[in-house]
């Protein structure tokens, strides 16, 4: 970790990476699904970083908030850059929207600008960061402006095994190799057709996820959702 930034080593080398490029692949927002943890502590109540044991956020952010959240690999940020990253309510985030699919009525993308460090050291770091944009999933199809989404979910087919969430309005849809390698979309039907609101892909040093309004096809969804098994 730098003096007014923060970067993890890889735990196998203790080296430090090249900083993720952070490419938006024609959605409207790219950042980070993990390695942020949001809390409702003020400055002066901040758990020791020594402590495992504290309730996680269940509260979205409110555009022009300052809040404070624990960071982890592979976070790695620098004291006034900006980031978006998706914000889960405490269940979903600890045990996926699989587990709590009405939480994902209350996840959000959200996009922050680092404004301190409180208290480090070399695994989570108390930082705080300021608000600039929130976008409620449920509320994406309004806000972004739809396009093509063909081709996006073409990642699924590198997977044998896919799996699906039918819940109200939307899909979940989840592919990995044994944990090493994963992806996963977010589908929200409105008015007859199918909105990519998420897609997020992960692997051994990378966990990240696109926000957008992407149409997928009535015939390239159900092709996907025929080879897929119920989550």
């Amino acid at each position: 970790m730098y003096d007014n930034g923060i970067a993890f080593p890889y735990s196998t080398c203790n080296k430090i990476p090249d900083k993720l490029e952070l490419i938006k692949n024609n959605f409207e927002v790219v950042g980070f699904e993990a390695g942020i943890e949001w809390s409702d502590f003020q400055a002066s109540n901040l758990p020791s970083l020594d402590e495992k044991i504290w309730a996680r956020s269940n509260n979205p952010p409110l555009k022009g908030d300052r809040r404070i959240v624990m960071v982890r690999y592979p976070f790695q940020m620098t004291v006034g850059e900006s980031f978006w990253m998706l914000f889960m309510p405490a269940l979903s985030y600890f045990n996926g929207w699989k587990e709590h699919p009405s939480e994902i009525n209350s996840s959000a993308f959200v996009n922050c600008s680092f404004e301190q460090i409180l208290s480090r050291n070399d695994e989570c770091p108390w930082i705080e960061i300021r608000i600039l944009n929130v976008v409620l999933l449920k509320e994406a199809c309004d806000i972004w402006s739809d396009s093509n989404g063909s081709s996006h979910l073409d990642s699924f087919q590198m997977f044998r095994d896919i799996y699906v969430l039918h819940y109200n309005e939307w899909i979940l849809i989840s592919a990995s190799t044994e944990s090493d390698l994963g992806t996963w979309a977010l589908i929200k039907k409105k008015n007859e057709r199918h909105h990519l609101i998420a897609l997020g892909e992960w692997g051994f040093h990378y966990d990240i996820v696109y926000g957008g309004n992407k149409i997928i096809s009535k015939d390239e969804l159900n092709k996907l959702l025929r080879s897929s098994v119920p989550l």
